[in-house]
C-alpha cells in the first residue's frame, strides 16, 4: 500500500494493552491485517514516549508512525475527568499536528472522536460503531446522562461527513439506532460489520491438556466469563446465578478473566457471600492465555445488559466451549440454540441458573462455523470491500 493509500486510526488506546475492551480488540485486529500500512494516534503508557508529536513506535514487532495525545497510568481504571471528554478535547487540540502526516484515510470508532474530528473536507472517513447504544446514556459517570440526548444529536449530524459507516451489531440493534437518528441515517448507509477474532488463537484444544497447563487439574466444573469488570457486564447477576448453580453442581468454580473499575466491589461481594476460592478474579490475560482458560472451561457465561457485537462470545464459541448468555445485541446471531449455547431473555437468576445446567450437556467442541467466518485474516479484504481507500 503506497503512502497515498495508508490509513490513520485515531483512538483512545495505546494499541497494545490499555484500556482493555472492544475498541482495543478491534484496533489490534486492524493492526494484524494492515501492519505498518497503518499510522496510529492514541495515548501512551510508556514514560519514554514523546507526547504531541509523531515518532516511530514498535508494537508486537511492527514499527508504526505513532502520535500520542497523552500519557496515562495503566493502574488507573477510573479518572476524575471522563476519558470521552479528555479524548474529545485532546483531538481538537492536536488535530492539525496529527494531520501533518498527510494521510487522508481516517478510521474512527468512538463517537466523541468523530464529533471532534469530522467536518467538511476532513478526509475519507470510515466510522465503525463499536456499540450501537448512546454511550452517555450508559456511562459510569451519572452526570453524563444530562447531556446524552444533545450528544447523540450532534453525533448523528457529524455522520454526514463520513464516507463509510459500519456497525458492529445485529440487525435489530442497527434498526433501533437508525430510528434514534430521526432521519439523519437510513439503512442503505449502514453496513453490518461484526468484530473479528484470531482463529489461530481461538480454536478448540484438548480440555485435559489445557487444564494441566494452567494447573487446573481435577474434576471441578469450571465456568469462565471474560471482559471488563463493569456493572453493564452483569457481574453481580452472574455471581448470583453461580450461587444457585452451585446448589446443583457442588464442585464448581467461576473464573472472571479481565480487569475494570468494579474489581474491588466484586472482591467484596465474593467475600460477603463466602465464595473465596470458588470465584476467582484471574485478572487481565493475553489473548493466548484467554484461549487457554476458555478451552479449560466446561461452560462460558455472560450476563451483559448491553453489548455491541460481542467479541468475548465469539472467542468462546470459536474455542468450542458451550455458552449460556443473556439476550444482548448479537447474542441470537452468534448462538445457535442448543448447538453451541443458550440465550436467556431477561435477567432472572433462577431461569439463567437452570439454563447453565442445561448448556453443560451440549457436546463439545460446539458448532462454531458461524463465528470462524469472522476471522481476522479476512478483515483487510472485507473492510476494503466497503471502504474505498483514497
Amino acid at each position: 500500500m503506497d503512502r497515498e493509500g495508508r490509513i490513520l486510526i485515531i483512538d483512545f488506546t495505546n494499541f497494545a494493552d490499555y484500556p482493555i475492551g472492544g475498541y482495543l480488540s478491534f484496533a489490534k485486529s486492524l493492526m494484524e491485517s494492515f501492519g505498518p500500512d497503518l499510522a496510529l494516534t492514541g495515548i501512551t503508557t510508556n514514560d519514554k514516549d514523546p507526547v504531541g508529536k509523531w515518532f516511530k513506535k514498535t508494537i508486537n514487532g511492527s514499527v508504526y508512525d505513532f502520535f500520542a495525545m497523552a500519557r496515562y497510568d495503566m493502574s488507573k481504571t477510573r479518572h476524575l475527568i471522563p476519558d470521552r471528554l479528555v479524548s474529545y478535547l485532546l483531538l481538537k487540540y492536536y488535530r492539525n499536528r496529527i494531520l501533518k502526516i498527510n494521510i487522508s484515510n481516517i478510521f474512527l470508532q468512538r463517537q466523541e472522536l468523530l464529533i471532534s474530528f469530522a467536518h467538511s473536507g476532513a478526509g475519507n472517513i470510515c466510522y465503525c460503531f463499536a456499540g450501537l447504544e448512546n454511550p452517555l446514556s450508559i456511562s459510569k459517570y451519572r452526570y453524563a446522562s444530562f447531556i446524552s440526548e444533545w450528544f447523540e444529536r450532534v453525533f448523528f449530524r457529524r455522520l454526514k461527513f463520513v464516507t463509510t459507516i459500519l456497525a458492529s451489531g445485529d440487525d435489530n440493534a442497527i434498526k433501533e439506532m437508525i430510528m434514534r437518528s430521526k432521519g439523519e441515517l437510513s439503512e442503505n448507509l449502514v453496513t453490518k460489520f461484526p468484530t473479528r477474532i484470531n482463529t489461530d488463537i481461538f480454536r478448540p484444544l484438548n480440555k485435559d491438556e489445557v487444564r494441566k497447563k494452567l494447573n487446573l487439574q481435577g474434576s471441578s466444573t469450571i465456568l469462565v466469563t471474560t471482559g471488563r469488570l463493569a456493572p453493564l457486564k452483569g457481574w453481580k447477576f452472574m455471581i448470583d446465578c453461580f450461587i444457585l448453580f452451585s446448589k446443583s453442581v457442588s464442585d464448581c468454580k467461576l473464573y472472571f478473566i479481565g480487569e475494570g473499575e468494579d474489581y474491588e466491589k466484586i472482591q467484596d461481594y465474593i467475600s460477603i457471600n463466602n465464595l473465596t476460592g470458588k470465584i476467582i478474579l484471574a485478572g487481565k490475560k493475553r489473548p493466548d492465555e484467554i484461549a487457554l482458560y476458555l478451552n479449560a472451561a466446561d461452560l462460558f457465561i455472560m450476563g451483559s445488559y448491553k453489548e455491541g457485537w460481542s467479541t468475548s462470545l465469539i472467542e468462546a464459541i470459536a474455542s468450542g466451549v458451550p455458552a449460556c448468555v443473556t439476550n444482548f445485541s448479537s447474542a441470537k446471531e452468534i448462538i445457535v440454540e442448543g448447538e453451541n449455547g443458550l440465550v436467556i431473555d431477561g435477567h432472572n437468576e433462577d431461569l439463567f441458573a437452570k439454563a447453565m445446567i442445561k448448556a453443560l450437556k451440549i457436546p463439545r467442541p460446539v458448532r462454531n462455523d458461524n463465528v470462524v467466518r469472522y476471522s481476522s485474516d479476512k478483515l483487510r479484504s472485507d473492510l476494503l470491500r466497503y471502504w474505498k481507500i483514497a
